[in-house]
């Protein structure tokens, strides 16, 4: 997998396409889906939170209404005298019961217990006898409030004792809600689908909206509760909220929205949707990789065609993007690598024929030819040691010039012009001086072979050899990094139309200055353009003529790319 990843563009784009197109997609998908169960689970949550609220403020009610009843009827004046002993108006007390009953909207009955626990009156059929000595009516006169008891079957009872004026019990007030009244009690505060659980300080079931069911949920609950975890259970979710003025348990049950088969539906979906956003992500980043890497092959192929020699190739495209200019930017470097490889391929023939040019030129037929009639007299004439001197001179002139060398140190080049200055010294009768002045430091720099011997040999041919005291000078300074080397004379100076042509661009001369010409190719064509001959006539007199070259020493010329 990882060798075709790297085979290819086309391939790393398709994989770069497909990850950034699926990969947002399934993210942004599950995390949707995610959100919308999370919100789901919070307004579900909230909604019950509001419910239990709604029960808590039912049930407040209920105690409100209660307490004000109970303490009534415990402080009336028919409950005491019916009470004590011989009893009192039946018929006033039980108008006084109906009446207190129908403000508590008659979901609870009142009774009404004597001292010994005996039920006297009621708003409904007579509860059984309690002992006052045990349970809700011990805690009762124990109390001078009202206490709140949960019944072993179920429903709740609020009892009160009724005291005389010296704080004696007389009696008992009970109120009692049972399963029809906390039916209506709660009745249009929850879904019809949730069940109400109403649990005591004990955790023991006071109510359940499914009566058969309480005690096992009470008890299914109570470790729960007991533990302080979630309440969980089965198919439900659960919300408890305790009530403040009871210390009872408010408990809703709900069945649970996300199921475990609509949990799997809705991931089936998911599967399902994220399958397909894999199918569009393929196509499309299959669609957009090939037309992406289809210029990108074509330029590969287009290069390793020019690379195999092939330099007419040129990419046809019509696209205006970062591509489009790509190909023809590739086409245009096609061409002018083309053109560069022409260039430099005429560039090197003229380099050869100028190399041959040079070598004829550097040492004509006629030079050699008055060389040797001079040593051939003087050798004839005179027993003289000049002769030995000539042909050793121009023995180590032959020798440098058919040499395979084509750059020297500018040292060797002025031992070459010294022995050629002595040569042309003994020609012309020592009708001049030369004088060569280059300071040390250009000494190791490197120089075209034999490029001052035809400076030099026009300035004493045209120059100084016409003179009775003839004066040519050698010199070298330094300019912008440049090295300089001049050759002047005290001759009639340059005419202006070779001066005109010297200081030209082209240097195209007549034939007796080919070798000025000869030395002004080999400079640019090793140096380039900016280097090469110039030449001017000085205001004292005679002609100076002087090459401009880069400074390359012995040391930094394997880095110029200079045999040093």
């Amino acid at each position: 997998m990882k060798n075709w990843v790297r085979g290819s563009f086309r391939n790393r784009s398709f994989i770069t396409m497909l990850l950034a197109t699926l990969l947002p997609l399934l993210l942004c998908g599950a995390l949707m889906m995610r959100l919308q169960v999370v919100r789901s689970e919070e307004s579900l949550t909230d909604r019950a939170q509001a419910q239990l609220e709604a029960l808590s403020g039912a049930l407040d009610d209920f105690q409100t209404v209660c307490e004000s009843a109970m303490k009534e009827l415990s402080a009336g004046t028919v409950v005491h005298s019916a009470l004590r002993r011989g009893g009192g108006d039946s018929r006033t007390l039980y108008q006084v019961l109906f009446r207190a009953a129908a403000h508590l909207e008659d979901y609870v009955r009142l009774d009404v217990y004597d001292g010994d626990g005996n039920c006297r009156y009621s708003t409904a059929n007579l509860s059984e006898s309690l002992d006052p000595d045990w349970g809700v009516l011990r805690a009762a006169g124990e109390s001078p409030d009202t206490v709140l008891h949960a019944g072993a079957g179920g429903g709740l009872t609020a009892v009160r004792a009724v005291r005389n004026y010296a704080g004696a019990v007389l009696g008992y007030v009970a109120a009692t809600v049972e399963q029809a009244g906390f039916d209506r009690m709660f009745s249009g505060l929850y879904p019809d689908a949730s069940e109400v659980l109403l649990l005591d300080g004990r955790w023991r079931a006071v109510y359940y909206s499914r009566p058969v069911q309480a005690q096992a949920a009470a008890e299914a609950l109570r470790g729960q509760l007991l533990a302080g975890g979630p309440l969980s259970g089965g198919g439900y979710r659960f919300f408890a909220l305790r009530h403040e003025g009871t210390g009872f348990s408010l408990v809703l049950q709900q069945p649970r929205t996300f199921t475990d088969p609509v949990l799997q539906a809705i991931y089936l979906t998911g599967a399902l949707m994220g399958a397909l956003c894999l199918a569009l992500s393929l196509l499309t980043a299959w669609i957009l990789s090939r037309y992406l890497s289809q210029p990108v092959r074509q330029l590969d192929e287009a290069m390793a065609a020019v690379e195999r020699g092939q330099l007419d190739v040129r990419l046809e495209t019509d696209r205006s993007d970062e591509l489009g200019r790509l190909a023809g930017q590739f086409n245009r470097m096609a061409e002018e690598y083309r053109l560069n490889l022409d260039r430099s391929v005429q560039r090197q023939r003229e380099l050869n024929e100028t190399r041959i040019r040079m070598m004829q030129a550097q040492l004509d037929p006629h030079f050699l030819y008055n060389t040797l009639d001079t040593v051939k007299w003087l050798g004839v004439g005179h027993q003289v040691p000049q002769v030995a001197q000539l042909a050793t001179d121009l023995a180590v002139l032959l020798r440098s010039s058919i040499s395979g060398e084509e750059i020297i140190p500018l040292e060797r080049e002025l031992e070459l012009i010294e022995r050629y200055v002595d040569i042309q010294s003994v020609r012309f009768e020592d009708r001049f001086v030369c004088e060569i002045d280059v300071p040390e430091r250009f000494q190791s720099c490197r120089v075209p072979k034999l490029c001052l011997q035809p400076l030099v040999e026009n300035a004493i041919v045209h120059g100084a050899a016409d003179r009775e005291e003839g004066y040519v000078k050698l010199w070298a300074s330094e300019e912008r990094g440049d090295l300089l080397l001049y050759v002047s004379d005290n001759g009639p100076g340059i005419p202006e139309d070779v001066l005109e042509r010297l200081n030209s661009e082209e240097k195209q001369l007549p034939g007796g200055h080919l070798g000025l010409f000869n030395v002004d190719s080999i400079i640019r064509l090793h140096y380039g353009a900016s280097y090469g001959l110039s030449a001017r006539n000085q205001t004292e007199g005679g002609g100076c003529v002087w090459l401009r070259l880069p400074i390359q020493r012995e040391e930094n010329a394997d880095a110029e790319g200079f045999d040093c």
